[in-house]
């Protein structure tokens, strides 16, 4: 019998490290398998946090090699990578040099002159997209106040996802979906804002043409192909945005709709957990107005055109940095301890804002919480285990606050919340490989309890892999009801 199955790689990059994967398609279902994960650690370099491309390639073709060494037939590749990091590329084709992990460059005065130069209103209105510490247009203009060299040099400007794909095709293209994530493009036109480029002192021109989720810019160069033992296989567009590509594997087609229709007022968010998290809903049209802006939601392009409604907050970040405390001092946890920590940790009845300046980017966390609890007159937690209780619970009650502001802007009522993503990599705590279980993502019984209890709805798990899974719908042409096979949803009720 005649073996119908299609392979596709799918390259999945996030700040702190990647993997690609193999998916397999028969029919209408879909299958998985991580050939190559690896780590990155930041490179701190005079003051500044880059993020290594050019170890995320070597890494990149160490997974392709693995692939190639299969000898099987391959239908095509996909990129899906982090926020909007600038790649300045000379007009020789090489990089000048690594972009930028985040917004570093962003300071009070740097935002102030950007926005005598252009209102943020103006900015929110024309692109739909609301400021963070990563917004492209703002690190661009910093860049200029510095009179970064690289900026001043570069003939074009890339996107990670798209920086990957220009070194693996040699050719050049902007993704829409990057270009909607980085806050660039103008969501009525769908094409670069002017105004805002000008703002921000750098040409439209420098940016190449823009493609969409399903075109197919080029090719796997000759070089490339001969490394890795793969044919010259195309590389196609997915949505180079992350959070874009997750969003896409959204299962709501197993047990709840996307986005409410007429007869049935009411549809679903998703939460993506991470250092940073993302809770949204996806929309008919961008959600551009007061209430949006003041409470600093985005609506940027998801998959097939649809909107994301999006608002980033601080997510596990501050329990990351408390496990890397504790390892330095010798007491290492597992996963399991860290999920048993938190249900059995000592109560308290101290809170933590997660998004306090003073609980931010601070070196010793769990020094920072002691005392962050002091100065307001709380009791600080006793142990380790007590605040990984507190965090757990403070993290969760951010969760639900946003959630209650996204139900208030949102055209529908919100039903049920999907789960997806990892969580914080167990290797952090543990030293264990990157591949193995995750804390406060879909695997973690206790936070998806939490959250269901803040948000007062059901919780329902969907795949850890959503990025990846974006990426391979988008490259195979499927919809959601292909992921239906891959992975066992569990839903958590609220404790009301």
């Amino acid at each position: 019998m005649a073996d119908h199955t299609k392979k596709y790689i799918a390259i999945d990059l996030a700040a702190d490290g990647g993997k690609v994967v193999l998916a397999s398609v028969t029919g209408g279902s879909l299958a998985t398998e991580t050939v190559h994960s690896f780590t990155l650690p930041a490179v701190s370099m005079w003051g500044q946090d880059y993020w290594d491309i050019y170890a995320a390639y070597a890494e990149v073709m160490k997974g392709l090699s693995k692939i190639g060494a299969r000898k099987i037939t391959v239908e095509s590749i996909g990129i899906d990578a982090w926020g909007p990091g600038v790649v300045c590329v000379a007009g020789d084709g090489l990089f000048l040099g690594p972009p930028r992990l985040c917004g570093e460059v962003l300071s009070g005065a740097v935002q102030a002159k950007f926005f005598k130069r252009m209102e943020r209103r103006d900015l929110f209105e024309t692109t739909g997209v609301n400021i963070l510490d990563s917004h492209a247009a703002l690190q661009m203009f910093g860049m200029r106040r510095e009179k970064s060299v690289a900026l001043e040099e570069a003939k074009r400007l890339l996107f990670i996802p798209e920086a990957i794909a220009y070194l693996l095709t040699d050719k050049k293209f902007s993704g829409l979906t990057s270009l909607s994530a980085a806050g660039i493009l103008d969501r009525r036109t769908a094409k670069l804002s002017k105004d805002v480029l000008s703002a921000c002192k750098v040409r439209p021109k420098r940016f190449p043409s823009v493609v969409k989720p399903g075109d197919k810019p080029g090719r796997l160069t000759e070089e490339v192909a001969q490394a890795t033992g793969l044919d010259r296989i195309p590389v196609v567009a997915v949505s180079g945005s992350r959070i874009a590509s997750a969003a896409a594997a959204v299962p709501y087609g197993v047990s709840a709709p996307a986005v409410a229709s007429s007869a049935d007022q009411s549809g679903s968010a998703f939460l993506m957990p991470g250092a940073v998290s993302v809770l949204g809903v996806e929309t008919p049209a961008p959600m551009v107005n007061d209430q949006t802006f003041e409470m600093n939601f985005s609506s940027e392009i998801g998959a097939g055109g649809v909107n994301l409604l999006l608002k980033r907050i601080v997510g596990t970040d501050l329990l990351e940095r408390c496990l890397e405390a504790w390892r330095a001092a010798g007491r290492a946890y597992s996963p399991e301890d860290v999920a048993r920590m938190a249900r059995e940790g000592a109560p308290t009845k101290a809170q933590l804002d997660p998004e306090d300046p003073a609980l931010r980017s601070v070196p010793d966390a769990p020094a920072a919480i002691s005392r962050y609890c002091s100065l307001r007159s709380m009791a600080a937690p006793v142990d380790d285990a007590a605040t990984v209780r507190l965090i757990y619970e403070s993290y969760a009650e951010k969760i639900g606050d946003t959630f209650v502001k996204l139900q208030s802007v949102t055209p529908f009522r919100i039903k049920t919340l999907y789960l997806i993503g990892e969580g914080i990599p167990s290797s952090l705590s543990s030293g264990t490989d990157i591949n193995e279980r995750m804390l406060c993502g879909v695997q973690d019984p206790v936070f998806c309890q939490l959250v269901a209890d803040e948000c007062a709805v059901p919780v329902i798990t969907g795949p850890a892999d959503a990025a990846v899974l974006g990426n391979v719908l988008a490259q195979a042409g499927l919809t959601r009801q292909a992921l239906s096979s891959t992975f066992t949803p569990e839903t958590y009720s609220p404790g009301l």
